[in-house]
């Protein structure tokens, strides 16, 4: 079901964990600089981590702080995935950047137990999700999804959504930063933007005690120093 008022919805969750929010953003860039360098062009990772923290209103300074500062942190952080299913068919992927697993693990299993579920096999759950790039546009005066279409004619554009406030644009990973460029250079005001998963079947209708219990565990994780980000294949309200 598609969410009517895109951005004001993306825009509070954004208000409610900012703090923690940007010190992911800090050590997701850190990790970015130990795997591909410092060089924002050349590590599309880093790009991507950069981008994501300009978005949501990290400093230059702190940015340019954690590119140029010491790798010595990085140095202890791994990134892992995990799969996980939950009651009621809920397909979920969660990826931390951690300096000790076993205690990612043991807080992740806790998460699960309250929400009935558990860690799946690997490939088990993310071959049901879609890697696309991901671009969430102020609908301003003028802009239409026949608009955008007409401006992104030459990439591999997946779909284009007109929401009350906003439009979403689901391109190839390869196009994203094409067809945002784009975009920008065509007047176009990015609210979001980000390469993400995507549900190929999402579900938007849960009863409330499985409503309740993914609320929570999104929460959890949210909330947790060493989970970057979570994503499921539940989008209700």
């Amino acid at each position: 079901m598609p969410r009517k008022h895109l951005v004001a919805s993306q825009t509070n969750k954004k208000q409610q964990t900012q703090a923690k929010l940007w010190q992911k953003l800090a050590r997701e860039i850190k990790a970015a600089v130990k795997v591909g360098g410092t060089n924002v062009d050349a590590n599309p990772r880093l790009k991507a981590a950069v981008d994501k923290a300009l978005q949501n209103n990290l400093s230059r300074d702190s940015i340019d702080r954690n590119i140029n500062g010491s790798i010595k942190d990085a140095n202890e952080l791994s990134t892992k995935e995990f799969e996980c299913y939950g009651p009621n068919g809920l397909q979920i992927v969660v990826s931390a950047l951690t300096d000790n697993v076993n205690r990612t693990i043991s807080n992740l299993n806790g998460y699960l137990a309250k929400l009935h579920g558990q860690i799946a096999k690997p490939n088990s759950v993310k071959i049901f999700f879609d890697n696309v790039g991901y671009i969430v546009l102020y609908k301003t005066s003028g802009l239409t999804a026949d608009k955008v279409l007409e401006l992104t004619l030459e990439y591999n554009i997946i779909d284009v959504v007109e929401q009350e406030d906003a439009i979403e644009v689901k391109t190839t990973p390869l196009d994203f930063y094409k067809v945002k460029e784009v975009l920008l250079q065509n007047g176009c005001k990015v609210f979001d933007s980000e390469i993400k998963l995507i549900p190929q079947s999402p579900i938007d209708t849960l009863n409330e005690d499985s409503k309740s219990r993914i609320e929570r565990f999104i929460e959890s994780c949210e909330q947790d120093d060493d989970i970057q980000w979570v994503v499921t294949n539940y989008e209700g309200e």
